[in-house]
């Protein structure tokens, strides 16, 4: 990847004028059957996009309330944006054809006017969990028989496509706009893109320009995030594998909780026994073996992620630092 990268053709993406950025949003749009694509520096900058150039100010968002739109994005979306937002539940971040059927119905009759709907898939709070082809499909069809545009946040489709061998292009299809991130799984650096019809990606590349993203000689880091693009999809199942493995010794281990049955993917989030208190310790002793958990989505739980850097080694010396975390931190405190 380093090495594409040092070799990468350059020119101004600014005046799209830049070969290796122009191929990667070629294969991009490929890839997820798209007619466009648009090169992003990061993933949240391509959801707020997909906002701002399919719905106005005061408009509402109907999307599940543990999204990642909501919980990392909000200020973006509802200060700088001016959106609102029309959350609702569902079974780890996936929301219910019918509970969105429901809301759509319901909005049309109050102040608040639902102008857009967004679903994740992999669900980041949702411990990476997948959304049902059947089910996005579903949420689709509520969607545009009211004549309302999808975007998909998908920051982690890479994994969902990997797991359930859908091809990403499946899944895009339920959705006008997708984004996609090229340094979640594929190993880049950074870089997303924001993918739609020729149009879309013409309006999105005006509104990057206001969101202060337009970029000159940035082959430099397209060209890892092609390498990742073509090189890197192949081998998310180890990731997948080695998140399972490490799930599984977590919910062994006395002070913890979890269920393995929910990791589908490549995030494991997991939960201290109480007191909650101890999560600082606990994440604090596990990271002093040089093992980095993140404090997470609410009181006493942590998220870990695994990755192309992570071996079969890396996870058993993680799992080894997280049982003696536990031991020495948490039931100290019994």
């Amino acid at each position: 990847m380093r090495q594409a990268m040092a070799e990468a053709e350059v020119g101004d993406d600014v005046f799209h004028d830049d070969p290796t950025v122009r191929r990667l949003e070629e294969e991009t749009a490929a890839v997820l059957g798209k007619e466009a694509a648009l090169f992003v520096p990061s993933g949240c900058m391509g959801n707020e996009i997909a906002v701002s150039i399919q719905t106005k100010r005061g408009d509402s968002l109907l999307l599940h309330r543990d999204s990642h739109l909501v919980l990392t994005e909000a200020a973006a979306v509802t200060e700088l944006l001016g959106r609102k937002y029309y959350m609702i539940d569902g079974d780890r971040g996936r929301m219910r054809p019918e509970d969105v059927a429901s809301a759509l119905a319901a909005s049309q009759a109050g102040p608040d006017t639902i102008a857009m709907v967004e679903v994740e898939n992999t669900i980041n709070w949702g411990n990476g969990s997948i959304y049902p082809l059947p089910q996005l499909e579903a949420i689709a069809r509520a969607a545009r028989g009211r004549g309302l545009p999808v975007h998909l946040d998908g920051a982690r489709l890479w994994n969902a496509s990997a797991a359930t061998g859908i091809p990403a292009a499946t899944y895009a299809a339920v959705a006008d706009t997708v984004m996609v991130c090229f340094s979640k799984g594929l190993g880049a650096p950074i870089g997303s893109a924001i993918a739609g019809t020729k149009a879309a990606a013409q309006e999105a590349r005006l509104a990057r320009k206001m969101f202060g993203g337009g970029m000159r000689q940035v082959g430099v880091i397209a060209a890892a995030a092609l390498h990742g693009l073509s090189h890197h999809r192949g081998r998310l199942p180890e990731d997948h594998r080695r998140a399972r493995r490490l799930a599984e010794a977590i919910a062994a281990t006395p002070g913890l909780r979890l269920n393995p049955q929910e990791i589908e993917t490549n995030i494991v989030i997991a939960e201290i026994e109480e007191p909650h208190d101890r999560i600082q310790a606990f994440v604090a002793a596990v990271e002093s073996e040089g093992v980095r958990l993140v404090r997470f989505g609410g009181p006493g739980r942590f998220r870990a992620v695994t990755h192309m850097d992570v071996d079969d080694a890396g996870i058993e010396r993680a799992i080894a630092a997280i049982r003696r975390a536990a031991a020495s931190v948490l039931r100290a405190t019994r």
